[in-house]
């Protein structure tokens, strides 16, 4: 493999602010779902404009902590946006994904795969989830 290049299990994934902002994403939107009531009234209160560093510290240090917050009626996807919230939107590599996914979900070992979930964000095209 040449200088520079990782294979999918040491590629580092995070949620691309930049990319959601050009192809006209909300991170706001995006994010909200993931907010447990009491963040969602406290950042609603203290400001009309919530920064994305915002909404990552209150799931980081809060709303990630609660039982439900990444779960099998979760969908998927989403879980994985959740993960990185979750982890302050810190880069993580797919198989630190995968264990966290495994461990709030269950052990549902084909989809926690790096090959699975490369192959799932290589086609993301919704949450901004992009390998750095």
């Amino acid at each position: 493999m040449s200088k520079g290049v990782t294979t999918p299990a040491e590629a580092q994934w995070t949620i691309d602010l930049n990319w959601l902002q050009k192809n006209h994403r909300s991170f706001s939107t995006l994010s909200k779902s993931s907010l447990c009531e009491k963040c969602r009234k406290k950042l609603k209160a203290d400001s009309t404009e919530v920064s994305p560093a915002d909404i990552i510290k209150s799931v980081q240090t809060c709303c990630s902590k609660s039982e439900g917050f990444i779960s099998p009626s979760v969908p998927f996807q989403a879980s994985i946006f959740r993960v990185l919230l979750a982890n302050g939107n810190k880069p993580l590599t797919l198989v630190e994904v995968g264990e966290q996914l495994s461990k709030r979900r269950g052990a549902d070992a084909t989809r926690t795969t790096v090959e699975y979930l490369t192959r799932i964000l290589a086609n993301d095209d919704f949450y901004g989830i992009r390998a750095k």
